[in-house]
């Protein structure tokens, strides 16, 4: 160090820093208002339009019938667009339900009433309308039974919790309005007919008087071309016959909502292959879906309630060109 600098303490160093050349700091250009403006409008519309989706498909869902169970083959119909019928498939107002010979389907309706259909069936749902009364529901619906066999049970607890239905099923001939009970209906080309099993309906016809069954068993039928009889009592094998119609038949092609058995179909197959064979399932009321492996596409049928049922219904595919299927136990 020169001996002629002079050393300075920090008690004697300047206080003033050292003068720097300031550094100009990037300035974004701010977004105009207009645009600003604009972007916010367009987000809050885009939520305003999610929140009245997710409501109308909330009261959809509400007043929406669910299959609950079905005996394949079987169809759900909107539109003038046949599907194979699965359990879970909701059902609106204006689907037809159809079912095929030595089919079923049981629908639970959104007051948890149950419907069941027998085989050879076509049922539309008319109307459907589930609104607020009070602390409970006011439950409107239209049906009509074009063909086949219905049976419709009222669920207790929504009586229990002061739900109020009413019901109007037409027939070819009349109008039967029920008010909470369980019964049995039918029509063909040859006849109408009713028996109530429990409670009361009332059945309608243009220019007659209204016809009240109110006592178990209580049974009306008017045959095409014939005089009309009054109503009368349906005897003890008749009951068991009008019951037998409309229920599931374990162990010939049930599927039931969480059924642990799969019918697969074919494997390994190509997606033309696999899609192509899936269409002709669907078309004949199968709900078979696809599903995609490591090499190649399954096509599968799930939700078989016993292992029996999946191998009835299996032992009837081989006119769709299923000629290698199997039946497996589904991997949750």
């Amino acid at each position: 160090m020169n001996p002629n600098t002079r050393r300075l303490s920090p008690a004697t160093a300047p206080t003033t820093a050292p003068t720097t050349t300031p550094t100009t700091t990037p300035t974004t250009t701010p977004v105009s208002s207009p645009s600003r403006r604009l972007a916010l409008h367009l987000g809050a519309a885009l939520l305003a339009a999610a929140a009245v989706l997710t409501a109308q498909s909330a009261r959809a869902a509400a007043d929406a019938t669910v299959v609950e169970a079905v005996q394949l083959p079987a169809h759900i119909e909107r539109s003038g667009q046949r599907r194979a019928a699965e359990p879970g498939a909701l059902l609106r107002a204006g689907d037809k339900a159809i079912t095929d010979t030595g089919s079923r389907m049981l629908l639970r309706m959104s007051d948890r009433s149950t419907i069941r259909l027998g085989e050879a069936t076509q049922f539309l749902i008319d109307s459907l309308d589930n609104s607020p009364s009070g602390d409970a529901r006011q439950i409107n619906t239209g049906l009509k039974l074009i063909t086949g066999v219905f049976r419709y049970a009222t669920d207790y607890a929504s009586k229990a919790l002061g739900n109020k239905t009413t019901l109007n099923l037409e027939l070819a001939t009349a109008t039967v309005g029920i008010r909470g009970t369980d019964f049995w209906a039918m029509t063909d080309a040859d006849h109408d007919a009713v028996c109530v099993f429990e409670g009361h309906v009332a059945v309608e016809r243009d220019a007659k008087p209204t016809i009240d069954l109110q006592k178990p068993g209580a049974f009306w039928v008017v045959f095409t071309n014939q005089p009309e009889k009054p109503a009368g009592q349906a005897t003890p094998d008749q009951l068991a016959k009008f019951i037998g119609q409309a229920e599931m038949q374990p162990g010939k092609g049930v599927l039931l909502q969480g059924g642990e058995w799969r019918l697969v179909a074919a494997s390994g197959a190509s997606g033309p292959d696999a899609n192509a064979l899936r269409a002709r399932l669907q078309e004949a009321g199968y709900p078979a879906r696809v599903a995609a492996l490591d090499k190649g596409f399954e096509v599968r049928i799930n939700q078989f309630a016993t292992e029996q049922d999946a191998q009835a219904i299996l032992a009837k595919l081989a006119s769709l060109g299923v000629t290698q299927g199997r039946v497996v136990r589904a991997v949750r």
